[in-house]
């Protein structure tokens, strides 16, 4: 005769355990997820928007100012990335600290500010001789470089694309909002 077959107990079966792995997996993910989100800040999220763009309207109004002064610089940053020679022309006082920023796109702790100290050659034609001594950069594609007076009435600002060279112009925004709007 026939003895009817004993079944297993069900934690004994492996359909429920291969079942079960899908949202353990998923839950194992989502807790380590949180954990890195947690713990690795970005740069490149911004806390207060409204903060921002009223921020956004005064640098504006700086580029503006550098626009109407007609200031320009040339920068030329040494192959070692730890010094530069900036040459600025325009209408500006040569008396007042000026400061060169390089900017890293994604990293804020890369970016250093440095104070211009007046060059030996002084002026040259109509620019201004400047020297800056810094650490070494990071390695990046591009670094934002940014000349400026330390009384934020100005700056001329540019994009360096270091495989295209260590010299770069500096300028004011060519299309500027309308003023006001």
């Amino acid at each position: 005769m026939n003895e009817p077959k004993q079944s297993k107990v069900w934690y004994k079966e492996p359909w429920p355990w291969i079942l079960m792995a899908g949202p353990a997996i998923v839950v194992v993910a989502a807790i380590t997820t949180f954990f890195i989100a947690k713990t690795n800040n970005s740069d490149l999220v911004i806390d207060d928007y409204y903060k921002d763009g009223k921020y956004i309207n005064l640098q504006i109004e700086r580029d503006r100012e550098a626009q109407k002064r007609n200031i320009q610089a040339q920068v030329l940053i040494s192959p070692s990335n730890d010094a530069a020679k900036v040459f600025i022309s325009g209408d500006f006082n040569p008396k007042e600290p000026i400061n060169i920023l390089f900017m890293h796109p994604a990293r804020q702790a890369d970016d250093q500010t440095v104070k211009l100290q007046a060059g030996s050659g002084g002026l040259s034609g109509d620019k201004h001789e400047y020297n800056a001594v810094f650490k070494p950069l990071p390695p990046a594609k591009h670094w934002y470089v940014r000349v400026e007076d330390v009384g934020g009435k100005w700056r001329v600002e540019n994009k360096w694309q270091v495989n295209k060279g260590n010299a770069l112009t500096l300028s004011p925004m060519e299309k500027l909002p309308e003023a006001g709007g």
